[in-house]
């Protein structure tokens, strides 16, 4: 359906007769201007980290450097045990 180009796959290049429902299905959200050839740039991948033995949000904010309070958010209040994919705003 789509295939990367240009700056190690930070944009997305529209293939003939894709649809923008299709691309709007893909993102989530409405895409304008979508035509073939058009050119769609992604947005960064989110950061995560994963939690270590002993780790709370607040060890983890002060290691990362991010607000405890935005990093529970973010991970919508989960407890922290061992292996747990945090993700960072």
């Amino acid at each position: 359906m789509f295939s990367l180009t240009l700056e190690r796959g930070r944009f997305l290049r529209i293939r003939k007769g894709v649809t923008d429902k299709e691309v709007s299905s893909v993102f989530g959200c409405p895409v304008p201007n979508v035509f073939c050839g058009g050119i769609i740039k992604l947005s960064p991948p989110k950061r995560f980290c994963y939690a270590r033995v002993g780790d709370t949000y607040a060890t983890v904010s002060k290691r990362e450097g991010v607000d405890e309070t935005l990093l529970r958010a973010e991970n919508g209040g989960r407890p922290v045990y061992p292996t747990l994919k945090i993700w960072l705003p």
